[in-house]
């Protein structure tokens, strides 16, 4: 895969996932996210205020099932 393709995957998958995360936004969750690829596979990458573990266990269960590899940590 050339570095082209991976940065238009990599610009989908953060479409995609913001979509996802709407809810979550539309209760407060304030984020930054950004996806890095490799030929191999993605990875979402997630700063997130006030992480607690029950919003980090609802950020997984709404990513779950993409084929991402989740970096999910506290602003």
């Amino acid at each position: 895969m050339d570095g082209s393709l991976i940065a238009k995957n990599n610009e989908a998958n953060r479409i995609a996932s913001e979509r996802l995360l709407e809810q979550l936004r539309d209760e407060g969750l304030h984020y930054r996210l950004w996806v890095t690829g490799t030929p191999t596979g993605d990875t979402l990458h997630m700063r997130v205020d006030r992480l607690c573990p029950g919003m980090r266990e609802r950020i997984g269960k709404v990513m779950r099932g993409r084929g991402l590899r989740l970096d999910i940590t506290a602003a």
